[in-house]
C-alpha cells in the first residue's frame, strides 16, 4: 500500500512537473502563446474538446506536411547544389590545368622564338654582307673597268700620235732620199712636231720627240741620216711596246672580268642560299610567333573563364549555403512548433482541467 502510494506520488509529482514545463514551454513562445489563446477560446466555447484536439492535431499535421516538403526541396537543393559546384569544380580544375599547361608550353616556346628570332637577323645580316660585298666588288670593278678604259684610250693616243710622227718621219726620209724641199720638210716637220707635241703629251714621246727636233735642226745629210736611223729603230720599240701593251692590258681586263664574274657567281650563290635559308627560318619563325600568340590567347581566355567558374563557384556555394541556413532556421521553428503542439495536445488530453483552470485565470487577469 504505502509502495502504491509513493508511485502515486512520483507520477503526480512527475506529471505536475511536466505540465509546468510543457506551460512554460508555450508561454515562452510566441507561437505556443497563440496555441495557448486558441485552447483558451475552445474551451470558452461550448465546441467539444475533441474538436480542439482534431483542430491541433491537424495543425500538427500541416506543420509535419511542410516540414516533410521543406526536407524534399531542401534535399533536391542540396543535390543541385552539389552537382553545380562539383561540375564548377571540375571545369575549374580542367581550367587550372590547361591554364599551367599553356604556361609551360609558352616558357618552352619562348626560347625557341627567341632562337628563330635570332637566327633570321643573323641570316639578313648575312644576306646584307653579301649585298655589300657584291656592291664594293661592282665598284672595285667599275674602277678596274675605268682604269683599262683609260689606259686603252691613252694607248689609243699613243698610237695615233705614233702615226702622226711616223708619217712625218717617212715624209722627211723621203724628203731627204730625193733630195728634194728640204727646207720645206724640215719647216713641216717642225710644225707636225709641235702639233703633236701640244696635242698628245705623252711621256714616251719626250725622247722620240727632242730626236726629231734634233733631226730637224741638221744641216749634215750623214747626221740626218745616222739619226734617222737611230730614231727608226725607236720607232719600231715604240710600236711594238704599244701594241704589247694593247694586249696585256686587254689580257688582264678579261682576267679581272672573268675573276669578278666568279667572285659575282659565288657570292650570288651564297646569297642565294642564304636568302632561301632566310625565307625558311622566316617561315618558321613566322609559325612559331603565330603558336606562341595563340597559346598567350589561349591562357589569357582559359585564365578568365577560370576567374568567372571561380567567381560563380563562390556565388553558387554562397546562394546554397544561405538557402541552407534558412531551411535550417525554418526546420527548427517548425521543429519547435511541433514540440509545442506535442505539449498542448499531452495538456488538452492529460490536464485539461487543470489548464481550463489556469487559463480561465489568465482570462481574468487581463
Amino acid at each position: 500500500m504505502k509502495l502504491l502510494l509513493f508511485v502515486l506520488f512520483v507520477y503526480t509529482y512527475a506529471t505536475s512537473a511536466q505540465y509546468r514545463q510543457a506551460m512554460e514551454d508555450l508561454n515562452d513562445d510566441n507561437f505556443g502563446q497563440t496555441l495557448l489563446e486558441t485552447i483558451q477560446m475552445h474551451i470558452q466555447s461550448d465546441e467539444p474538446v475533441g474538436n480542439l484536439i482534431n483542430m491541433l492535431q491537424n495543425l500538427q499535421s500541416q506543420v509535419e506536411k511542410v516540414q516533410n516538403k521543406a526536407d524534399e526541396q531542401h534535399k533536391r537543393i542540396t543535390t543541385n547544389c552539389n552537382i553545380n559546384l562539383d561540375q564548377l569544380n571540375d571545369q575549374i580544375n580542367n581550367y587550372k590545368i590547361k591554364s599551367v599547361t599553356l604556361k609551360s608550353y609558352i616558357e618552352n616556346l619562348n626560347p625557341n622564338v627567341k632562337q628563330s628570332v635570332q637566327t633570321v637577323e643573323r641570316k639578313q645580316k648575312e644576306i646584307d654582307d653579301y649585298k655589300q660585298e657584291l656592291k664594293q666588288a661592282e665598284e672595285k670593278r667599275d674602277k678596274e673597268h675605268n682604269t683599262y678604259t683609260t689606259i686603252l684610250d691613252n694607248l689609243e693616243q699613243a698610237l695615233f700620235g705614233f702615226h702622226q710622227i711616223k708619217l712625218a718621219f717617212n715624209q722627211f726620209i723621203d724628203s731627204v732620199q730625193k733630195g728634194q724641199r728640204k727646207f720645206e720638210s724640215f719647216v713641216e716637220m717642225k710644225s707636225i712636231l709641235k702639233q703633236v707635241k701640244h696635242t698628245y703629251k705623252l711621256e714616251g714621246y719626250k725622247h722620240i720627240v727632242q730626236l726629231l727636233q734634233s733631226l730637224s735642226k741638221q744641216t749634215s745629210e750623214e747626221e740626218a741620216l745616222k739619226l734617222a736611223i737611230q730614231l727608226s729603230a725607236i720607232l719600231k720599240q715604240i710600236e711594238s711596246y704599244i701594241q704589247t701593251e694593247r694586249i696585256r692590258e686587254d689580257q688582264a681586263e678579261l682576267s679581272r672580268q672573268t675573276a669578278y664574274s666568279d667572285y659575282r657567281s659565288q657570292i650570288a650563290d651564297l646569297f642565294n642560299e642564304a636568302s632561301k635559308s632566310l625565307t625558311e627560318m622566316t617561315g618558321i619563325l613566322d609559325s612559331q610567333s603565330n603558336e606562341l600568340k595563340q597559346s598567350e590567347n589561349e591562357k589569357k581566355e582559359a585564365d578568365v573563364r577560370l576567374q568567372n567558374k571561380m567567381k560563380e563557384f563562390d556565388n553558387i556555394q554562397a546562394e546554397c549555403s544561405i538557402l541552407d541556413q534558412e531551411y535550417q532556421q525554418q526546420n527548427r521553428q517548425r521543429n519547435q512548433q511541433n514540440k509545442l503542439l506535442d505539449q498542448a495536445i499531452l495538456l488538452t488530453t492529460t490536464s485539461l482541467g487543470q489548464l481550463k483552470s489556469d487559463l480561465l485565470k489568465h482570462a481574468e487577469v487581463y
